[in-house]
């Protein structure tokens, strides 16, 4: 069956509108590696701004050390350091299941587990945002000095995309891609 030249158009505006949606994602997916993050000001020599630094100061930070001082409330600076671990593993594994599955953005037809992993890498990076500012306020209110960088707003628009594009990428599903081209099949 021959496409006119309408369908043609419009499967190839199609097509470019997807690559620059995908392009968009890769590169918020890179600067939310880059950019500050969740940080506490003591600590803002020792390791870097970025979510890879972050990430290793909050899994080896003791609050009941004396680094902290003695004038923080321990279980509130405690859930504030835990809470940031968790929402920068949340950004983690965002970053690693959305390398895997981003392209389905981009894609004419989409499998099913491929869109699924695209949406569950924007659930977490959406979930990440609002767990790294109640982990930024509870650091504060715990007597920690803390800073809170610009990652989270990437992160939360990251995610939103990445959950926009995954529900849109539905209308593509092709889940049995053997029946609709048996000419792949040996």
């Amino acid at each position: 069956m021959l496409l006119t030249e309408e369908a043609r158009q419009r499967r190839r505006r199609g097509y470019q509108r997807r690559i620059a949606v995908c392009a968009l994602v890769i590169v918020l997916m890179i600067l939310s590696v880059l950019v500050p993050t969740i940080g506490v000001q003591a600590a803002d020599g020792v390791v870097g701004r970025g979510m890879f630094g972050a990430s290793k100061f909050f899994l080896f930070a003791d609050v009941t050390s004396g680094g902290f001082g003695t004038a923080i409330d321990v279980p509130t600076a405690a859930a504030g350091v835990n809470l940031a671990y968790y929402g920068l593993s949340l950004q983690h594994v965002g970053l690693v299941l959305g390398f895997f599955s981003v392209w389905a953005l981009a894609t004419e037809s989409v499998g099913r587990w491929t869109r699924r992993g695209l949406l569950i890498a924007g659930w977490l990076f959406a979930l990440s945002a609002p767990v790294i500012m109640t982990a930024y306020r509870l650091l504060e209110s715990g007597g920690i000095p803390a800073y809170l960088g610009w990652a989270w707003a990437i992160n939360l628009a990251t995610g939103l995309i990445m959950i926009i594009g995954a529900r849109v990428a539905k209308a593509r599903l092709d889940s049995t891609w053997y029946w609709a081209r048996p000419e792949w099949i040996g």
